[in-house]
């Protein structure tokens, strides 16, 4: 946890929606979203401008709340056995694999499988013909970020019930 209190050395004690956005480094939209849902408490007088006075003390116990609770959430890890059935499942999928194949193989989209990519979630390297990655290194991420993918594809979530099942 840390210490918010120089906050208080460069807001004032009531802050408006805008140093509110600058000091959680958010959006206009979710600004209001916050404001507007309660999790922020805040007076609102409805007008076009300057609609919204927050306590600086209300935004801090939100950043220490927000921060407590992303400690509680833990990713989840597969399975002991759960890397040896995706090896005995894609048994029959070739060794190399371009975007497109790693694509069809989960059912994610290219750009789906590009992003991995550039985060380093999925290994890969350049040739000639573009981007290839091997099955070895798709099984690795699927057992690492990929199992914990909030919004799985039919496709993945089949796949994770049919290795459950064996």
């Amino acid at each position: 946890m840390s210490d918010y209190s120089y906050l208080y050395d460069e807001f004032p004690e009531v802050i408006s929606g805008e140093q509110l956005r600058k000091i959680l480094h958010i959006s206009k939209r979710k600004c209001a979203w916050l404001l507007q849902s309660g999790a922020i408490s805040c007076t609102d007088n409805c007008n076009k401008t300057r609609r919204y006075a927050v306590k600086l003390d209300d935004v801090i116990e939100y950043i220490i709340r927000t921060e407590n609770a992303a400690e509680r959430v833990q990713p989840q890890r597969p399975p002991e056995c759960f890397r040896e059935q995706l090896n005995d499942v894609w048994f029959d999928v070739p060794d190399v694999l371009t975007i497109t194949e790693v694509s069809a193989i989960t059912g994610y989209t290219p750009n789906a499988v590009d992003r991995w990519i550039v985060k380093g979630s999925l290994r890969s390297v350049i040739v000639q013909t573009g981007l290839i990655t091997c099955r070895e290194w798709l099984i690795d991420f699927y057992c690492g970020d990929g199992y914990n993918i909030v919004k799985k594809v039919d496709k993945h979530r089949k796949l994770l019930e049919r290795i459950i099942k064996l």
